[in-house]
């Protein structure tokens, strides 16, 4: 693999490509850690599960190649731990970068002001993704279960999508209330109907809007539909489903998404 230029990798702290929210907990849960002298404190004070603060720990020891961390003889609480040489360098690197990046932020905004307001379209243009269906948006809500999590996450003013997660990929991407995150939905795993008006469905998210665009091919179709909320939904569906329900540019259509069938992910 081609090693990137500081340029890139700057570029990719500030897009979000290389550098997330879910990232930069860990580093903070490092430099918790570091005052604190407890993986149980820390974790606490970062508002994390000692069982995700241990999966951070072990994610940027991975990523380092070498320790970060050493339990110290006679610990309490299961979590007396300092950093290793290793871990303080990475440490000071976050924090001095943390503080420059601030610097030149301020000095950014300065020569042009609403700048950084840019920087967020920039983050989703270098999202890159198979999915048709990719909605931007903030956690809402978060349902805990032993098998499953249940995630809310609002887009925009009117439009929500409910995800069923594992608590452990709730762990890995590190969300929480108020977190920036993406839904991604398949094309291939939207159902179409003609109107939702009196039906029970098992299906969480309930898309209704017009048909915008409609590419038939030589056995599926590509439906788009346009939702109140400005956004779209795309389905890919067979032509004999396009003919039975009578599906046309300009009329009106429901999408419906199964909880699980949507992915959630954060810009890394």
């Amino acid at each position: 693999m081609d090693k990137q230029q500081p340029e890139q990798l700057v570029q990719n702290f500030l897009l979000g490509s290389k550098q997330t929210r879910s990232g930069q907990r860990r580093l903070e849960l490092l430099n918790k850690l570091a005052s604190l002298g407890s993986l149980v404190q820390a974790a606490k004070a970062c508002g994390m599960s000692y069982k995700g603060a241990w999966q951070s720990i072990e994610a940027m020891t991975e990523a380092a190649g070498e320790k970060i961390v050493i339990a110290q003889k006679g610990g309490t609480g299961g979590g007396g731990m300092e950093l290793t040489e290793a871990g303080k360098a990475l440490l000071n690197a976050y924090l001095l970068f943390q503080e420059q990046m601030q610097h030149w932020m301020r000095h950014l905004e300065e020569m042009s002001p609403g700048v950084l307001s840019q920087l967020e379209i920039m983050r989703k243009i270098s999202m890159r993704t198979s999915a048709r269906n990719l909605f931007h948006g903030t956690v809402k809500s978060i349902q805990y279960g032993e098998v499953n999590c249940e995630v809310i996450v609002a887009v925009g003013n009117a439009t929500q999508v409910v995800a069923q997660i594992t608590p452990s990929s709730l762990e890995r991407l590190g969300l929480q209330i108020g977190s920036d995150v993406y839904a991604l939905i398949k094309a291939s795993w939207v159902i179409l109907t003609e109107d939702i008006a009196g039906m029970k469905t098992s299906a969480r998210n309930q898309f209704c809007g017009e048909i915008v665009e409609l590419e038939q091919g030589a056995v599926n179709s590509d439906v788009t539909l346009q939702l109140e909320s400005g956004n779209k939904i795309s389905a890919i569906v067979t032509n004999a489903s396009v003919e039975a329900l009578d599906l046309k540019v300009g009329h009106s259509a429901c999408a419906l998404v199964k909880a699980s069938h949507v992915l959630l992910a954060v810009a890394d």
